[in-house]
């Protein structure tokens, strides 16, 4: 098995459920995953705008999976509510 980070950056003017949703369909993407944990980093501002947002809410996701679904990152930036995204394996 192999570690993996996910930081995550979402439009801050989401409500719970519409974040929960964006997780839920994340975490569906990723495909078989094990020993997950979610940290809300909350809302912080940029040093640039993104879009027309100046800050956004970060979360960081690790997971353990054997291997990523190859088009995992597409369907991400396909994404709305995610501003950026950056995923890391760990090793």
């Amino acid at each position: 098995m192999r570690n993996y980070r996910l930081v995550l950056i979402l439009k801050r003017n989401l409500q719970k459920n519409e974040v929960e949703k964006t997780l839920a369909d994340v975490k569906k993407w990723a495909g078989e995953v094990k020993n997950d944990t979610l940290k809300e980093l909350g809302e912080r501002k940029f040093a640039y705008k993104i879009g027309n947002e100046q800050s956004g809410n970060y979360l960081i996701w690790e997971f353990e999976a054997e291997k990523v679904v190859s088009d995992f990152e597409n369907k991400i930036k396909l994404q709305d509510d995610i501003l950026r995204h950056l995923l890391v394996r760990m090793d």
